[in-house]
């Protein structure tokens, strides 16, 4: 071997040993356990994965978050460090979980964006509806009748639930309720005109004039009984406008459920309804 090369070989083995240290001094120290190693070996998978948390797109890349891009816009190029800073938060609470803590709710925004905008292409791509006629206006009105009139109601409020059947048998048979409140002179009853109020028609099976409800227990520990003395009907000009508004949704919920009929037989999509406690 020539001096040439025998100091050539020199050199090599110089600069191996030189890269290998590096490398040494490059790498966690690990104890006896090897868990310095472990930590090291978790800490970059975790990169790799936060590098991954979207998909690269196109567009002008300003900068890189461990290896994900932050593009160029106008809020991007007037506070760059402010973006990097809102990355590296971000890419925290990835590997903190807090992505599948907000998977469902991003899940179910994704899905009502999606169902928008379907509907929109299916609305475009439809037939033009027909129009609502007067025809079809009146005869929902007229098989809806109990929605379109109002019930005036008076109320006999009392304190003790024992008098409930009384009361009830009284104001069946007595038009002049205060007289009623007249025959217990030592008790606080109470006769109320509450108006034509619509929340209270679940106390009635029937929406007669005369007709009388069960005792009702109030928030506030009395009794009540409910008496229908006036039926007035809703106008059917005043009705027209929300019952054609009505028609159409029910309009565009047929033509949305054809739709899906369509599109599930197309497709041969099994639809299966799951029994729950034994109902199906």
């Amino acid at each position: 071997m020539t001096i040439r090369n025998f100091a050539l070989l020199c050199l090599l083995l110089i600069l191996v040993g030189c890269n290998q240290s590096d490398s040494d001094s490059k790498a966690p120290s690990a104890d006896n356990t090897g868990t310095g190693n472990e930590q090291y070996q978790t800490d970059m998978k975790e990169n790799a994965a936060t590098a991954q948390t979207e998909p690269e797109r196109e567009g002008n890349v300003l900068a890189r978050v461990n290896g994900q891009p932050i593009y160029e816009n106008a809020h991007t190029r007037e506070d760059l460090e402010f973006a990097i800073n809102e990355e590296i938060i971000y890419q925290k609470g990835i590997r903190q979980g807090l992505d599948k803590k907000y998977r469902d709710k991003v899940r179910a925004y994704e899905k009502q964006l999606i169902l928008k905008e379907m509907k929109q292409r299916i609305r475009e791509n439809a037939e033009p509806e027909k129009g609502i006629s007067n025809e079809e206006i009146e005869n929902y009105y007229e098989s809806n009748k109990d929605k379109y009139t109002n019930v005036r109601l008076y109320e006999i409020s009392f304190p003790d639930s024992n008098l409930g059947d009384e009361i009830i048998e009284k104001a069946k048979g007595e038009k002049e309720l205060q007289n009623i409140a007249n025959s217990y002179p030592d008790l606080a009853i109470n006769i109320n005109d509450i108006a034509y109020n619509r929340s209270m028609d679940q106390h009635f099976k029937t929406r007669e004039v005369g007709t009388v409800s069960e005792v009702i227990q109030k928030p506030d520990g009395t009794f009540s009984v409910l008496k229908i003395v006036e039926i007035k009907d809703i106008p059917f000009n005043a009705s027209k406008k929300p019952i054609k508004h009505i028609l159409e949704a029910q309009q565009k919920a047929r033509m949305f459920d054809d739709y899906a009929q369509k599109t599930a037989e197309e497709n041969n999509m099994t639809i299966e309804i799951v029994e729950q406690d034994g109902k199906q």
